[in-house]
């Protein structure tokens, strides 16, 4: 059937249209008919459309192929055949209507065979007269309730989505057993009770069994709890009939000599060996020379036996014996003289070693009153008292003015516990001044000198901390003048350092001594 919106009228005519009605394009009866007035033929509307779309055709009569072509509504006609009559377009399915074209549209409109489409857009069409059972009964969009858990939604979804997840669903137990119509929702409840379900051995063996047959592999379970019937322990089966099988000192064992006594414990063979009669010994005189081996029960028929041979087994060993102890009485003689020997060179040693600690703290000590008096002459002994607050409160320590020689130049060292420069928080800092002196106008400048500063190990007189520099300056015209400057002179780790032959920091009291070592050369 031709287009309603395109062509001439398609229908089944109960007469056979008129000749002059038919649209000389499509050769339908003309809809919305055109009069050619170059020669007078009968089109449709839109077939005229048509042609006019085409660039060869656009300006040409269909017909004639005038080149004036124009048209005009052919009324006549189009009244003529609109009145024709025509069968219902769903004849063949069973419709008797028969009508004017211009009310075919109107009755398709209600004509119980027509096709129409389900209004819920489930994409199937079916005839008007079909169309309510359709949408009650057939259409996958048609609203339905579940009959089991009564929820409503679209048939397709209850019978798809909704049925793979409706807890109310009655299904068959998975295991196969005999409860069937199990809500969906409790199958897991109910594997939890099911007598086919797998489940894992409660005493963790490792095997995968059915729980109805829990029971019976108890009996076998090589992990079940049991106990031992001769000393009571609980523990797994496989470890009661194995490994504590052979350990159990409550097992009976018979003796392994064969003596009279049968059963005894295996906690108490040990002891019954002891004292079996049947047990293989060495002779009682094994260790004067006998070699003999016997039964515990033939032991006084031997000695009897062998008991000349017994008795110059004893006198010789006697013999050796009065031997080895005079032997040894001479050793430990003189391994006493030895050991006497050296341990008085020991003490000799420790009496010396103390003497000489004692001078040198003795020394030491006089050092520091020294450096207390001020204008002494190299070598200077300076302390620094209260180090650990001197460091921690930042300050910066002077010495008092000592002299290079005597009637030399005027020295100070400084000292910056907390460290300065490139030693700040992880070094001491020295620094040496040259001073304006009294003696400067007799002494040669500019001065060349070689000055050796030490701290000094404070337990014996060797392993001090030495650094050795250079003095080269001019006379002093103002206060005073930086000639050495060691931001790092020691470190803290090196200083904190605690040993028995050597300690720099002792009772919070630091030492240093400095000495000029070359003299003065004027350059």
């Amino acid at each position: 059937m031709v287009d309603e919106t395109f062509g001439g009228f398609d229908y089944d005519f109960v007469d056979t249209p008129m000749e002059t009605s038919l649209c000389k394009i499509c050769y339908y009866p003309s809809r919305e008919a055109q009069l050619s007035l170059c020669c007078g033929h009968t089109f449709c509307k839109s077939c005229l459309d048509g042609t006019k779309k085409s660039k060869f055709t656009s300006k040409l009569c269909p017909m004639c192929c005038s080149g004036e072509f124009t048209s005009v509504h052919n009324k006549q006609v189009d009244r003529l055949v609109k009145s024709l009559l025509v069968f219902c377009s769903n004849k063949e399915k069973g419709c008797e209507w028969q009508g004017e074209v211009n009310d075919i549209n109107k009755h398709l409109g209600s004509c119980h065979f027509e096709d129409v489409g389900c209004p819920n857009d489930c994409g199937v069409h079916v005839q008007r007269q079909n169309l309510t059972k359709h949408i009650e009964t057939e259409c996958v969009h048609r609203k339905v309730d579940c009959q089991y858990c009564h929820i409503t939604e679209e048939y397709q979804s209850i019978e798809g989505e909704h049925k793979e997840q409706c807890p109310k669903l009655p299904l068959p137990c998975p295991n196969k057993c005999d409860i069937s119509n199990i809500p969906r929702e409790q199958i897991n409840q109910h594997r939890k009770i099911c007598p086919l379900e797998k489940v894992e051995c409660v005493n963790n063996c490792g095997k995968s069994l059915m729980r109805q047959d829990l029971r019976n592999h108890e009996m076998e379970c090589v992990r079940c709890k049991v106990n031992c019937q001769y000393c009571h322990l609980i523990e797994d089966r496989y470890l009661i009939e194995g490994q504590h099988k052979e350990e159990c000192f409550k097992f009976p064992l018979s003796c392994p000599n064969k003596c009279d006594i049968s059963i005894i414990t295996r906690g108490d063979i040990e002891e019954h060996l002891k004292t079996c009669p049947l047990e293989v010994i060495q002779c009682e005189y094994y260790e004067v020379g006998c070699t003999d081996v016997i039964t515990r029960k033939d032991q006084e028929k031997h000695n009897k036996e062998e008991m000349e041979k017994h008795l110059s087994y004893t006198k010789l060993e006697l013999t050796t014996a009065k031997q080895q102890l005079a032997a040894l009485e001479t050793t430990l003689l003189a391994k006493i003289t030895s050991i006497e020997s050296a341990a008085q060179r020991r003490i000799n040693e420790l009496e010396s070693q103390l003497q000489n600690t004692f001078q040198y703290c003795q020394w030491l000590n006089m050092a520091s009153i020294k450096s207390l008096s001020g204008n002494e002459t190299c070598p200077a002994f300076v302390k620094i008292p209260e180090y650990i607050k001197t460091k921690t409160s930042h300050q910066v320590w002077y010495s008092e003015t000592f002299f290079s020689h005597d009637n030399g130049y005027k020295l100070r060292l400084c000292v910056i516990p907390g460290g300065y420069g490139d030693g700040k928080d992880t070094h001491v800092s020295v620094y040496l001044y040259l001073l304006k002196g009294p003696n400067d106008a007799n002494l040669p400048w500019p001065v060349h000198m070689d000055v050796k500063v030490m701290l000094l190990n404070q337990v014996a007189d060797r392993d001090h901390h030495a650094m050795t520099t250079k003095i080269v300056a001019n006379r002093v015209n103002l206060t005073k003048t930086l000639v050495c400057n060691v931001d790092q002179f020691i470190s803290y780790q090196d200083l904190y350092t605690v040993s028995t032959s050597c300690l720099f920091l002792k009772d919070d009291n630091i030492f240093f001594k400095i000495n000029c070592l070359s003299p003065v050369v004027v350059v």
